[in-house]
């Protein structure tokens, strides 16, 4: 071992210079973790190499402190640091997210917990209406919160296309370095059975007529993102968003990833309480000082109850966050760093049955989440290796998905056979209570090993990161709890059809066997001068071994200080997202073809016959979706204005998405004949072909995604005691099935054999554009302790264009199950013209009017202990409408007013 000659001290101080033990420091180049004795001192060993070092400081109340520190030889002694307590006292307080450029990437978004203090948020969505060109959003928890960054697709009534749910898929969210997965959620109905778009449990329509409540609702968010409504914003320290090209660190990710830091030790208790038109929310935190050996401890408990309309309670969302942190440092010089966490939060969300309307579903979606972690961060003095990090996290839930449904009809027919083969029916009433019980138990666990080094070639000092990592992702939950006997409507047979149909059976999640991913990875960072300017350089190279297959993934941010004012970055990178349980077993899928039913009103005297068709997807074949990024950025500051902005390039390919797949069976026919008090006899007369079909998960989605947003943020005029911050984009997405798609047509007044009823299209090929921006005004004025903030949205461009031949059949099925292809399509011809889609049902609910939005938040401080908050949402009542294009319907894109209050106290 390298004797160590250089060393790096100070002591870190409060605004009246005294001493603040358990102040956390962190070297944000080698990842080193360091914390304060209780005289305020901290240490610091580095190595031989003479370089510069950015050290950040962070302690619960105060002002995050970054500063850059040139290491010499010997002792390099900062003298006292003085932190600043976090409060609207201060003049340069953060008043809106800004970009990081000395971070991993080029173009990360930073909010702060100087912005987090000033906004009243109900979870962490409500944050993130800080990034730029995204609708601003009011606080609400009534519908799942999925994040999908730079990309742009067609507006859908319930949020579940392929191409937005495999974007929210693809978007890690990291808490404490510990990706919060939702590889093991496999709520929902069989995929298998009427596609991806099918799968959630739903609801009727609810809520007051004419309100923004009567819509049909899920809270199911299997094959998608994580459901942000869960995660508290109370006690989060900062969240940095990467939009583009992330470090090779960070693994499961195709479409960017949000990084959340939590706070962690000795603070003074804080109560909150929000209070919003439809919500209401209450927090309690303290951070504990045990003792100087046993460290500091965090508990904090949030509780959350909101409705869809407070005029009528049919639709309520409820949560509850607790947390706990235990932080302590052992060893010589306190080396050792150890942060041990636990989380527990219950949701309870679902919609009553409405008592006034007897067909509406009663509704549930409760689930409860538990998390232990423990981060543990070694500081070494050696010349090479300087940290050792190793992240730990085990994580189980329970899901229940439940609804209920009066059933009204003549009787059911159904069967319980659960392999392929001929099964006689069985008749029941038809007056019941269907039931959809979906019992999910998802068991996460993952490690993450870091090493952080530093070395030298030349005069160039370089930092390397390399490690490896391992996911566990596993569901026990009881399943699918199916009762053909007791199905929903549309998966059993009513009547006298005699049409193929899915039907549904229990799935047992623990015969899913559990996910297991590795990755490895190594990433080199450096500075070099280039004609006297700095060309910074971050790049790396990432293995990962997900569902059987390896992937390199390349990764690099590059870039280059221009001038004095304005720097250039360029970074490619590439990622995968591996697929989670639900794709990869979703469970066999259950085709019924009903070949007779001879039924005469009395069970005892009918009988009917069933050919069951079992198909059991391999979801071994599924590779991971890939994201492939280029992007552009730049930095210009000049004074104290900065511009930021970014081009990107992203194409997304293999996404997830369930294919439609046809099977022709040629089947016996059956001819009955009555026996009064007895069974019918039945006997075989022939045969008869058959179309069925399923649905299987396929690598079948492609999007390319191009754009760009930008930031403008001046400084505060002191006239006016204001400062103006514009932000906006355009982003471009073009995406397309990669598979053909089928059409099917009911005629029930034609039986001519050769008449087309499914027709066969080309994959469907759309392109969206939306665009957005906003102007904000913050008025800052220190002296009493007041910030209020106007913002001017404005949206520009939301138009989806679809390909002029997506209506057009290339081929149809016949009634008798024959495959007739068209060479030249014609929309006149008498026997195929029917199964031309025609444009307006093409079109898409486009925006035809530029509009905008006005907002408002204010907030002041009382002597520094009790904070008021308020932001209102259209507080102006603005309300512009634009008409469709041939059509009576008006469009209010603009929700109603709504308004919320936050009041904190510390004690």
């Amino acid at each position: 071992m390298a004797q160590i000659k250089n060393q790096i001290t100070g002591k870190v101080v409060d605004s009246q210079n005294k001493p603040l033990e358990l102040v956390n420091i962190k070297v944000i180049e080698t990842n080193q973790y360091a914390t304060t004795d209780k005289s305020g001192v901290f240490r610091i060993n580095g190595s031989e190499i003479n370089n510069v070092l950015t050290l950040e400081f962070s302690y619960i109340g105060f002002q995050k402190l970054r500063i850059p520190v040139t290491v010499k030889s010997g002792e390099t002694n900062l003298g006292n640091i003085s932190l600043k307590i976090l409060d609207l006292s201060l003049e340069n307080i953060e008043i809106n997210a800004k970009r990081n450029y000395s971070g991993s990437t080029n173009s990360s978004l930073i909010i702060t917990r100087d912005l987090i203090e000033q906004t009243p948020a109900l979870s962490v969505n409500d944050l993130l209406n800080q990034i730029p060109n995204r609708k601003i959003t009011p606080p609400s928890l009534q519908n799942i919160q999925n994040l999908t960054l730079r990309s742009a697709f067609e507006l859908t009534t319930n949020g579940r296309d392929p191409f937005t749910l495999n974007n929210s898929f693809g978007v890690a969210i990291i808490v404490d370095g510990n990706n919060i997965s939702n590889n093991a959620n496999m709520q929902g109905y069989n995929p298998g059975l009427r596609g991806l778009g099918s799968t959630s449990i739903s609801s009727n329509d609810f809520g007051l007529t004419g309100t923004t409540s009567t819509s049909s609702y899920s809270g199911d968010f299997a094959y998608g993102g994580t459901d942000l409504r869960q995660i508290s914003a109370d006690n989060i320290e900062s969240i940095e968003v990467i939009a583009g090209v992330p470090s090779v660190k960070y693994s499961d990710l195709s479409d960017g990833a949000v990084i959340i830091e939590r706070q962690a030790g000795k603070s003074p208790a804080y109560v909150r309480m929000q209070v919003r038109d439809n919500a209401t929310s209450y927090s309690f935190s303290r951070g504990f000082m045990l003792s100087p050996q046993l460290g500091s401890f965090n508990v904090g408990v949030n509780y959350v109850n909101s409705y869809a309309d407070n005029r009528d309670k049919i639709k309520a969302y409820k949560r509850i966050n607790t947390n706990a942190m235990w932080t302590n440092s052992f060893g010589k010089d306190k080396r050792i760093k150890n942060t041990l966490s636990f989380d527990y939060s219950r949701n309870l969300d679902g919609i009553k049955k409405d008592d006034d309307d007897p067909t509406s579903r009663i509704v549930s979606f409760h689930s409860w989440n538990m998390g232990v972690s423990n981060r543990t961060s070694y500081r070494l003095n050696t010349d090479f290796l300087k940290n050792i990090g190793l992240n730990l996290r085990y994580g189980a839930s329970h899901q229940r998905s439940y609804t209920e449904q009066f059933v009204n009809s003549p009787y059911i027919l159904y069967n319980n056979a659960t392999e392929t083969g001929l099964v006689n029916g069985i008749y029941d009433k038809g007056i019941y209570t269907a039931i959809s019980d979906v019992d999910g138990r998802p068991i996460t666990a993952s490690a993450q090993l870091d090493l952080n080094a530093e070395y030298k070639t030349g005069n160039l000092n370089h930092f390397l990161n390399f490690g490896a990592n391992f996911s566990y992702a596993a569901n026990n939950g009881l399943g699918r709890l199916s009762d053909p006997a007791r199905s929903r409507p549309g998966y059993n047979t009513t009547g006298n059809s005699l049409s193929a149909g899915p039907s549904e059976r229990y799935y047992d999640f623990s015969l899913a066997y559990a996910q297991k991913d590795f990755g490895l990875y190594a990433e080199d960072v450096f500075t070099l001068k280039v004609s006297g300017r700095d060309l910074n350089f971050r790049g790396g190279l990432r293995l990962d071994g997900q569902n059987g297959f390896v992937t390199l993934s390349p990764r690099t941010n590059i870039n280059y200080q221009l001038t004095k004012n304005f720097r250039l970055g360029f970074a490619y990178g590439l990622s995968v997202k591996s697929p989670g349980l639900a794709q990869r077993y979703p469970g066999p899928t259950f085709v019924d073809v009903p070949l007779i039913n001879a039924y005469n009103g009395n069970a005892n005297e009918s009988a009917s016959i069933y050919y069951v068709r079992r198909y059991d997807p391999d979801g071994s074949k599924l590779k991971s979706s890939k994201g492939q990024t280029f992007e552009l950025s730049g930095l210009y500051k000049i004074k104290d204005y900065q511009l930021s902005f970014s081009l990107f390039h992203k194409l997304n390919t293999q996404g997830y998405n369930t294919v439609k797949q046809f099977e022709i069976l040629t089947l016996p026919q059956y001819a009955a004949v009555f026996t009064p008090g007895s069974k019918p006899s039945i006997t075989e007369n022939g045969t008869k072909r058959f179309l069925v079909n399923h649905n299987e998960f396929n690598n079948d989605l492609k999007a390319n995604n191009q754009g760009f947003d930008v930031i403008l943020s001046t400084p505060k005029y002191e006239v006016i005691s204001t400062s103006f911050n514009i932000s906006g984009g355009i982003y471009r997405s073009s995406y397309q099935e990669t598979s053909d798609r089928f059409e099917t047509t009911i005629s029930d007044n034609n039986t001519i054999p050769d008449y087309p009823i499914t027709g066969v299209y080309a994959p469907r090929k759309k392109t969206t554009y939306f665009s957005s921006g906003r102007v904000t005004s913050s008025t800052h004025i220190p002296a009493i302790s007041l910030i209020v903030q106007l913002t001017a949205e404005f949206s520009f461009l939301n138009k989806t264009l679809t390909n002029v031949n997506d209506g057009v059949p290339k081929a149809y099925f016949t009634r008798d199950v024959r495959y007739i292809e068209i060479t030249n399509p014609d929309p006149n011809n008498k026997v195929y013209g029917h199964l031309f889609i025609p444009e307006n049902e093409l079109t898409s609910d486009n925006q035809y009017k530029i509009y905008s939005n006005y907002h408002l938040s204010l907030a002041k401080e009382i002597k520094k202990r009790f904070k008021f908050a308020f932001n209102a949402y259209n507080f102006l009542n603005y309300q512009p409408t634009y008409k469709k294009p041939n059509s009576n319907t008006l469009v209010f894109p603009n929700g109603a007013p709504t308004f919320g209050i936050e009041l904190s106290l510390k004690l």
